[in-house]
Parts: C-alpha cells; structure tokens; sequence
C-alpha cells in the first residue's frame, strides 16, 4: 500500500509536454522528497517526545521546506533550482542532526540517510554531477571524524541505550529500504518511459506511413488525371486501354476507342479568354462522364482533344448511339459563355478487331477518323474501316 501510495504521489508536478527523461527525474525528486519527508516527520516526533528539541528541528525544518517545493512545483511543473535545494538539503542536515547528538558515537545511524543525494543525482543526473554530490558526502564524514572530539565532548544530553539501539535499527532499516525502493522505483520507471517512447514512435510511424500513403495516393492520382478536368490523362489512357483490349480477347467482346476534338474551341478562347476557355474544357468533361458507364473510360489527351474508351461492345449500334448523344451533348449551349459559344465536336471511331491488335495502331486508326471529320464536315463521327 505504502508502493502504492508513492508511485500515485509520484505524478506530482508532471506536464503532457515534459519530455520522458523530465518525467523521470521529476518522479525521483518527488519520490526522494517524499520518503525522506516521511522519515523526518517520524523522527522530529520521536526527538520532541524525548525532549531532543534542538535535534527534532532539523528534521522537521527538512519537512517544511520539502513540504513547500513540492507545492511549488505541483503549481509551477517547473524543477529548476528545487531539484538542487533538495539535493543539499538531504545532505548537509542529517550530518547536522548527528552532530547535535554528539556525534558519531551518539548518532552515527542518521548520516546514512545523506547517502540518498549521490543515489539519486546518480540515477537521474550526469555521472560527473553525481560525483561532485558524493564528493561533497565525502567531504561532510571527513569533517564529522574532524570534530566528532569536540561535538562529543560538549554534547551533555544523551539517549538511553535502547532507544539508541531503536534508532540504529529504524534509521538503517528505513534509509536502506528507502534506497531499495528508489533504485527499484527508476527500474520500473524506465521501463515504463521505455514502452511509453516505443508506444510514441510506433504512433508516430503509423501517423508517418499514413501521411506517406496519403501522399503516394494523391500523386498517383496527379500522375494520372489531368488537373483540370480532373479526368484521366493520357498516360492513364494508354495503360487503361492496354488493360481494356486484353480482357476483351479474354471474354470475346470488343472495344470502342473514340478521339473528340472541340470544334470552335480556338474562337471562344481567343473571344472571351483562357478562363473561360478552361471552363469549356471542364464543362466538356464533366458532359463525357455523364454519358460514359462505370466500365468506360474518359480522359483528356491534351489542349481540347479528349477520348473515350467504350468497353464490353457487343453490337456497333451501341457505339452509334453513344457517337449521337455525344454530339448532342457537347452542341448545347455553354450558359456561362455570353451568347452560348459555338461548340461542336468532331469523333473518330476505331473498333478493336484482328487488325488493330496492337494498341498504336487502334489509336492511329481512331485519330485518322477524327481528323477525316474534321476536315470534312466537322459535328459527326466516323468510325474507321
């Protein structure tokens, strides 16, 4: 309960934006503060009950000033300067609290607890910054050797026997299991941040390999529409074509390949200029959609040439009937084009048969037939024999 109880204190102070080695350390720092919190309240207590009040000061002066950087950091989220108050804190006053005991001989128990400062500065800090802490523990036991004579010989109140041996068990019991928990604490802490980063970049991975398949979608379809029209271009043509003329020989039907050329297209874009030139050309598609069934093909193969792929044709009266309405629908009036615009169009027709088997000459025989058309009579169609 006591674990249980720590780790949930242990989320004092912490922000979303701190950074997995930030939590950690501030974690420690939480933890250390409150373990040792919790040992000095107990001692300062025991020190008052046994009428040691200049000893039970210190302690309890350690609870009140950890009490309040806690605080301050549960409102600010910012370690700073606490992280070295603490720090010290930890180190200079349980040499204090031995010297006002008498000493090593008196109170020797209380300065293990100093040990947690380079135990912990070592688990969360840089190894030379942990070196200068146990330096500075170092330096504090060699001064204590040094006046330990004269703290003793001036010390004139002293525990009985079996509340020292008490002491002795408690502090050493305490500071090393508090040590085992600290070190146990940042294992498991670790791991946790660990799984958390793992977690992080998988969820980065899956947000990058969706951004890159959002990517590769749109330029895959740039690569293959046109962006005006937003119909297919002539490279999706020509593959969809190849696609096309193969299934055919495979379920014996045929294909129609139809060329459009816009006839008076060059007179509107000359007469109301390339904007409303461009509106003609997506008007147009949009025309050719609507006309066209799921399995057919629309594209635009550039300037005003577009083409259509007829697929699954069983009978040429079919090819007719969608040539007619073409024409039909390309002829009607361009309502955002003053006067309506005269626009016409002109198709030529090309079949897939044992003639035409490779698709450059399906494609030359579709383009001749509309250039016949178009130099003949214009607004027709004709299909290639």
């Amino acid at each position: 309960m006591f674990n249980n109880i720590l780790k949930s204190l242990a989320h004092i102070g912490k922000s979303k934006k701190d950074s997995a080695e930030l939590r950690v350390e501030k974690s420690l720092f939480v933890i250390v503060a409150l373990i040792t919190i919790c040992a000095a309240m107990i001692l300062g207590i025991l020190y008052i009950y046994l009428d040691h009040y200049a000893s039970a000061s210190i302690p309890l002066t350690y609870v009140v000033v950890s009490v309040y950087n806690l605080l301050y950091l549960q409102e600010t989220k910012e370690i700073g300067i606490l992280k070295n108050i603490q720090m010290f804190l930890i180190l200079i006053l349980p040499f204090l609290l031995m010297w006002s005991l008498g000493g090593f001989t008196s109170g020797s128990f209380v300065f293990i607890w100093s040990f947690f400062t380079p135990i912990a500065a070592l688990i969360y800090g840089k190894k030379e910054k942990a070196m200068i802490w146990f330096y500075g523990f170092i330096f504090l036991v060699v001064i204590s050797v040094a006046i330990d004579p004269v703290v003793d010989k001036y010390h004139i109140k002293y525990m009985p026997q079996l509340t020292m041996n008490l002491f002795i068990f408690l502090n050493i019991g305490a500071s090393l299991s508090g040590i085992y928990f600290l070190i146990n604490f940042f294992i498991n802490e670790k791991e946790k941040n660990t799984i958390y980063l793992l977690k992080k970049e998988r969820d980065a991975l899956k947000a990058n390999t969706s951004e890159l398949k959002k990517v590769n979608s749109k330029l895959t379809y740039l690569a293959n529409h046109d962006t005006l029209t937003k119909v297919p271009n002539r490279y999706y043509f020509k593959h969809s074509l190849k696609q096309m003329m193969s299934s055919a020989d495979r379920h014996q039907y045929s294909v129609a390949l139809m060329f459009l050329d816009l006839d008076g297209f060059k007179k509107v874009n000359d007469d109301f200029g390339h904007a409303q030139g461009d509106a003609v050309l997506v008007e147009a598609a949009n025309r050719l959609v609507s006309l066209s069934r799921e399995e057919d093909v629309v594209a635009r193969l550039g300037g005003d040439e577009f083409a259509m792929i007829l697929g699954d044709i069983t009978n040429i009266s079919y090819v007719e009937l969608v040539a007619n309405r073409i024409l039909s629908e390309l002829s009607r009036d361009y309502d955002f084009i003053q006067g309506g615009g005269s626009i016409s169009v002109s198709i030529g027709i090309a079949l897939y048969s044992e003639k035409s088997k490779d698709i450059d000459t399906l494609i030359k025989h579709a383009d001749e037939a509309m250039y016949d058309i178009k130099d003949s009579c214009k607004n027709s169609f004709k299909i290639y024999k």
